[in-house]
């Protein structure tokens, strides 16, 4: 709930604010720790709640990497042994970013308070991730804060990098196709119409093949436009039904990850992904039950996102972590081999960081390799489309020698 609150500082000035708290004893535990003296508070109106809510900030954005550097210096500063709440309260003041800044003055003020660290930084989840806050709350319970605090830097580093050579790998496909596209409708709405007409004017009979092209140029000509404003369209309605129905989500999901080369990228990177976040948890002595239920909530791959649940599911109902993985049928022999060479030794978390490495260098290699994999499939695509324009075209350009032999 938002109080509009009317204060005085130490030196007898007249503060006013708006404050969020659950109630009114929160309210003042703030400004004390604030050192302002309270004149008087009340709730804010309803309408004035509404537009208060409605903040410029909420659409500012945190890049990753300011995350990353928020929780090194957080490491950095727990290990000098400064006071938390000092160190972010030098960090809200020299971040640049107004909506870190902001998420900072909230968490400081709220530590502040008396609410613990961990749920301070849980009321700003959707910006930090189930992850971290889960993170924080074991390094807090086992007095490990400053190796938690680390080790939420080393990982969110990790996965951006992954992030980062996944989008790399699919950034080629994508230009690659609307180049190829590009070119074919600049053939068929320019070039082709030209050498048509040429043909037609000599009064020669057109084979089926250049009819057939014939009837694709001028369907495209007249309805370009049409047909980009449809694409568009149909583009946006799948991209809301994937956010709002999750079996248009889940059927998706799986096409993308049966698509040549695409499939693999994805595939390898959630394998990453999830090794990566397995690793972090076990290491933090998170159970594997609550590792996965967290894990579930932070894929954003339909298709491993279930597998992960009912994998949970059968870890839950006695089975072993690597038998359960097996019978999604969905990690690669390789996976399942080192989740239960860990388990018999009792060094998962050191095959989970293999698992990792090992996906992230593949990603890495396509990424760096992604023009030699998926020329044949170029070359196959723009070789199907030569040959039906040579097709087309062959045949009306023998008709006219034929033609013309006859006449000389």
């Amino acid at each position: 709930m938002k109080y509009i609150v009317n204060a005085l500082d130490l030196e007898g000035n007249s503060v006013k604010m708006i404050l969020e708290a659950e109630n009114e004893i929160e309210i003042l535990n703030m400004l004390r720790a604030q050192n302002l003296y309270v004149l008087d508070f009340k709730p804010l109106p309803k309408i004035l709640d509404i537009l208060y809510s409605i903040n410029p900030l909420k659409f500012k954005k945190i890049k990753a990497q300011e995350i990353i550097e928020l929780f090194e210096n957080l490491h950095l500063i727990v290990k000098a042994g400064v006071p938390l709440t000092s160190g972010l309260k030098d960090l809200e003041e020299s971040t640049e970013n107004k909506k870190l800044k902001s998420v900072l003055k909230d968490i400081h003020n709220a530590i502040n308070n008396g609410v613990s660290i961990s749920d301070a930084f849980k009321r700003h989840e959707n910006i930090f991730g189930p992850v971290i806050t889960t993170l924080i709350k074991v390094g807090e319970e086992t007095g490990g804060l400053d190796k938690v605090l680390k080790d939420a830097a080393n990982y969110l580093g990790r996965i951006e990098d992954i992030k980062s050579k996944t989008k790399q790998a699919l950034i080629y496909p994508g230009f690659t196709f609307f180049a190829i596209s590009g070119t074919m409708i600049f053939w068929m709405v320019y070039v082709l119409p030209k050498m048509i007409e040429a043909f037609q004017n000599f009064n020669i009979e057109l084979p089926i093949t250049t009819r057939i092209l014939i009837a694709m140029s001028d369907f495209t000509r007249k309805y370009i436009v049409l047909i980009i404003i449809v694409l568009i369209i149909l583009f946006g309605i799948l991209k809301f039904l994937r956010k709002t129905n999750k079996k248009v989500k889940l059927y998706t999901d799986r096409v993308l990850l049966k698509l040549p080369i695409i499939g693999v990228v994805l595939t390898y990177f959630n394998y990453a992904f999830i090794s990566e976040y397995l690793k972090l948890m076990i290491k933090a002595g998170v159970t594997i039950s609550r590792a996965l239920e967290i894990l579930g909530n932070s894929l954003n791959n339909e298709v491993f996102r279930l597998a992960v649940d009912k994998a949970k599911e059968s870890i839950n109902n006695g089975n072993l972590i690597s038998a359960s993985f097996r019978e999604q049928q969905l990690f690669s022999p390789m996976i399942i081999r080192m989740l239960n060479i860990g388990e018999n030794t009792g060094s998962l978390e050191e095959q989970l960081e293999y698992i990792a490495g090992y996906y992230y260098n593949k990603v890495d290699y396509i990424s760096q390799n992604m023009a030699k994999l998926i020329e044949p499939l170029l070359l196959t695509f723009v070789g199907v489309f030569m040959l039906i324009l040579i097709l087309g075209l062959m045949g009306p350009i023998y008709n006219l020698i034929s033609t013309v032999g006859k006449q000389g």
